[in-house]
Parts: C-alpha cells; sequence; structure tokens
C-alpha cells in the first residue's frame, strides 16, 4: 500500500466530495474513486458510505482517518529528515505575516520548526493583511498567515488559530467601571482606529455592518498604522479601541490599558495560514505548511 494512498483518503474526507479531491491533488475522480476502492478492498471494509447526498465515515472509515493522518505526518517528517542528509543547505522559505500572527503567533512556532529542521532557513516580513496578500500574489514570499480570508480560487486558506477582537480602553475611563456595554455604549466615545487593509479593522466593520453601522457611525480620533501604535494611542488618552485579544491581554497585563467586556458585536476570528494551491506538494514548503497546521 502506497502513502498516497493515505494522502487521498484524507483529501477525500476533508473536502467531502471525490472531485473537490480529485482538483485540489491534480487527479481525476476515477483515479481518486479508484484509489478508496483499493483501501477498501485491501481491509475488506467499506470506509466510505453516502447519506442523504453527504459522505460520511463508517466505523472502519473513522478508525483509518484517525490513524492515517498520524501515519502521514510520520512519514513526510522521516522522508524530510533523511532528505535533509543528502541535500545541499541553503534551503529557505519567505513567510509574510500580518501584525498580531507576527508578533504571538508565529515566533514561538518558528523556533520550534528549526529546532525540528535546521537546514531549512525561513525568513519572514511583516506588514498589514493587504500588504501580505498583495506579496503571496506577486510571489514575493511563499506562504502568508493573516486575520482574514482570501477570496480566490487559487489559494488555500487554512485556520490556524482562534483569536477574538477585545475593547481597550484607557486606565481611568468611564467604560473600565461599566457594567457590560455595549454597541451604543461604544459609539460615544472617541475611537482610535486601525489603517485601511488591517485584518483587525475588517473584522470589526464587518460586526458592525451587521448591527446596520458603518465607519461613518464612529468618533475617530485618528488612524494608527499598527495595533502596538493603537494601544499607545489608547493608552495616551486618545480613546478608545477594539484589538486583537492576544495583544489586548499583554498590554493589560502590563498595566497600559484596561481591558472591558464588550457585549452585542460578535468579533470572533481566525488566523489562516494561505498558500497557493499546489504548492504544498513542494518538499520544503509542504513540510512549513503541515507544521504550521
Amino acid at each position: 500500500m502506497k502513502i498516497n494512498s493515505f494522502k487521498i483518503f484524507q483529501k477525500v474526507i476533508d473536502t467531502g466530495s471525490y472531485s473537490l479531491a480529485a482538483e485540489e491533488l491534480g487527479l481525476t475522480q476515477p483515479a481518486v474513486s479508484m484509489q478508496i476502492k483499493s483501501l477498501e478492498e485491501f481491509f475488506d471494509c467499506q470506509l466510505i458510505e453516502k447519506q442523504g447526498g453527504e459522505l460520511t465515515l463508517t466505523s472502519g472509515g473513522e478508525i483509518f482517518y484517525r490513524n492515517s493522518r498520524e501515519i502521514i505526518k510520520k512519514w513526510e517528517d522521516t522522508r524530510l529528515s533523511i532528505s535533509q542528509l543528502k541535500a545541499e543547505p541553503g534551503g529557505q522559505i519567505n513567510i509574510g505575516t500580518s501584525t498580531i500572527p507576527g508578533v504571538y503567533f508565529l515566533p514561538k512556532k518558528l523556533t520550534g520548526f528549526q529546532k525540528r529542521f535546521p537546514g531549512i532557513k525561513l525568513k519572514s516580513r511583516h506588514g498589514d493583511s493587504q500588504e501580505m496578500i498583495d506579496c503571496l500574489k506577486q510571489e514575493e514570499v511563499d506562504l502568508i498567515v493573516i486575520g482574514r480570508l482570501l477570496s480566490s480560487d487559487n489559494y488555500r486558506a487554512v485556520p490556524v488559530a482562534e483569536d477574538s477582537l477585545k475593547l481597550i480602553v484607557p486606565k481611568v475611563h468611564t467604560l473600565s467601571q461599566a457594567d457590560s456595554p455595549g454597541l451604543a455604549d461604544i459609539l460615544q466615545q472617541k475611537f482610535v482606529m486601525r489603517e485601511e487593509g488591517s485584518g483587525t479593522r475588517k473584522v470589526m466593520l464587518e460586526a458592525l455592518e451587521k448591527k446596520g453601522f458603518s465607519l461613518r457611525d464612529l468618533k475617530i480620533s485618528c488612524f494608527l498604522g499598527s495595533t502596538e501604535a493603537v494601544i499607545a494611542g489608547v493608552e495616551a488618552g486618545l480613546g478608545i479601541s477594539l484589538v486583537s485579544r492576544l495583544a489586548a491581554s499583554k498590554a493589560a497585563e502590563c498595566s497600559r490599558i484596561k481591558t472591558v467586556e464588550l457585549t452585542g458585536l460578535d468579533l470572533q476570528r481566525m488566523l489562516y495560514l494561505v498558500y497557493k494551491k499546489g504548492r504544498e506538494r513542494e518538499e520544503l514548503l509542504g513540510a512549513v505548511i503541515d507544521y504550521l497546521s
């Protein structure tokens, strides 16, 4: 049995479709179906069944799906480690990140990766989410980690961490003592805003739009170019703001600002690893994608 059969099975279940799995793997649908059939013949057990138009795992399929993921990961780790013993040094992967994943998610991940694969050099660059999307499309970086989805069928976005936006106010402020303030309360306050292109800004504006409001309804005191600048602005008394929970928690621990529980807005988001479809099959980049995912 080939390891590729395990990967095809995983892709069918992850996409929920034989045709989508075939498209992402660069295969024909009959070829994918044949691989699944071969697995079922090997185990003498049905692994996938169709119920109500959807693919579902049988009991045997659940066992195979769970264990095959671990087998694939160990295989890829082993293959890459051995290949690096033979390979010439100097392989490099360029990673682009927006502010929050670049500061609070990626460094620890990259440290662990380089300990495991010292032969791969990782180089990162930072900017807002839109800047990193532009860099990816222009092939200036190999992959990006940002706080928003990319609307394009040519790229794949994999969620890698959960985040949310948190209301921050100066240490001495009327809202710091308020009992569960809501949207009406923040609309009355001066607001420090991220610049256009920021993933944080996009999440906040989308939450406002769901409630029938827009940027025009906020009393903007200034637009600033980074999360740290926004926190510094709130600390200085320029207004209140919404920033990543990861950044807000660290600033609050240092007693720079206060965080306040805000009700009535959906401010949850994910951090996404984004790369051009098909590049996960490249040896070096595939190793980085597997590790960060």
